[in-house]
């Protein structure tokens, strides 16, 4: 038996939620899904971390699940590599679904990405705090200039031996938040110190991201900010 508190009342939710992401760009496609389960068994995120589940999402917004959907971690670590789309019979893209969204989630006050706490963190962090200019001032750097090719498929993760020992130091949630602005996050993700550029990372990367130098550009723009490794 299911307890008490997981049960979902439906009259509870918010029923208007799917034609509120419908009318944001990206988002019409919605109303076309069936929960096939199709974009699942193509998403390179689920291969990695099987949490992340893109046909459970869409089936939480259609049920007007809208803090869940808000807080769940799929939508800002989605990385729209289409991959999914071709699999779709009904043509839905999850990607664009998943930044309609979170742009959504963003006007109303969320984000949903702290490695400081663990990935069921329930921080929220306000649009107004994020930096869209973050990954660019790190782009300018010499050894930066990969940042912004990142998609954020996880092959990074799924080779790095920090995580092997710790799930909590992972390079794609740390690139992720580089790349949404989350700059005070970032500098005091410990991942962040802990990355010990060993490059097999590198050989990974469809996107030829060099992380072991992006992790040396970031750590001194850090520094220069006046933040230090934890003793």
């Amino acid at each position: 038996m299911r307890a008490k508190e997981s049960i979902i009342t439906l009259n509870e939710q918010d029923l208007d939620f799917k034609y509120e992401i419908q009318k944001e760009p990206g988002g019409e496609g919605i109303m076309h899904c069936f929960a096939c389960g199709g974009c699942t068994a193509r998403c390179p995120v689920r291969e990695i971390d099987e949490q992340y589940n893109p046909r459970k999402i869409i089936r939480m917004a259609l049920l007007g699940l809208k803090e869940e959907v808000f807080r769940s971690e799929f939508v800002w670590l989605c990385s729209s590599h289409s991959r999914c789309a071709g699999r779709c019979p009904q043509e839905v893209t999850i990607g664009a679904i998943a930044s309609a969204c979170r742009n959504m989630a963003m006007r109303e006050g969320y984000s949903n990405l702290s490695v400081n706490q663990g990935p069921k963190s329930s921080k929220a962090i306000k649009s107004n705090e994020l930096d869209p200019g973050f990954k660019y001032e790190i782009q300018k750097e010499p050894g930066g200039e990969s940042i912004t090719h990142c998609f954020a498929c996880g092959t990074c993760t799924a080779s790095c031996p920090e995580m092997e020992k710790d799930n909590k130091y992972d390079p794609r949630r740390f690139i992720r938040k580089i790349l949404l602005g989350m700059r005070e996050e970032a500098f005091t993700d410990g991942f962040m110190w802990r990355c010990s550029t060993h490059y097999a990372c590198n050989e990974r990367c469809p996107q030829g991201v060099k992380i072991s130098e992006l992790m040396n550009v970031i750590r001194n723009i850090a520094m220069r900010g006046g933040y230090a490794p934890p003793k």
